[in-house]
């Protein structure tokens, strides 16, 4: 089976509006080495669209990283319906954000989001940060999402 036939040990949803913001958390991933397929949403309306319509595979890992400060739906609220739906939320979210609020911080924590990780405004740390969010997504055991079935493993 070739490199580009088999399927990738997760999937990466990167729910960012901003672009230059997006590229630079995917192209640190791909050159740290994490072995994903990389799908974007410009905002939380999006996210809440391609979870829920059934875009994604039904037997695929997904690892959601998700901005707090997004147009339509902000990202709390995102991941507020996320782990309130039975099929939602099993998939884990990380929260990549500007904002180190201990308000913010709290409450994401709160209402489930798995790690809370804020962007370095220094390029080189930058870097150094996602570098260590693709070793720590390797490490982890991500559930599959087509067996859960209605908040229950099947």
């Amino acid at each position: 089976m070739s490199q580009e036939d088999r399927e990738p040990a997760v999937n990466i949803l990167i729910a960012e509006d901003d672009d230059a913001a997006a590229h630079l958390i995917k192209t640190n991933l791909m050159r740290a080495g994490l072995d994903a397929a990389y799908l974007r949403a410009k905002n939380g309306e999006e996210v809440l669209q391609l979870l829920s319509g059934g875009t994604i595979p039904p037997l695929d890992k997904l690892v959601v990283l998700l901005d707090i400060r997004m147009p339509k739906i902000d990202g709390i609220r995102v991941l507020r319906e996320m782990k309130e739906s039975p099929l939602l939320r099993k998939i884990p979210v990380i929260m990549l954000t500007t904002s180190d609020r201990a308000q913010e911080v709290d409450e994401c924590y709160r209402i489930g989001c798995n790690a809370y990780l804020k962007k370095q405004v220094d390029y080189s740390r930058f870097v150094d940060s996602i570098k260590k969010l693709a070793s720590f997504i390797q490490s982890c055991e991500i559930p599959v999402i087509g067996d859960w079935e209605d908040g229950r493993k099947s």
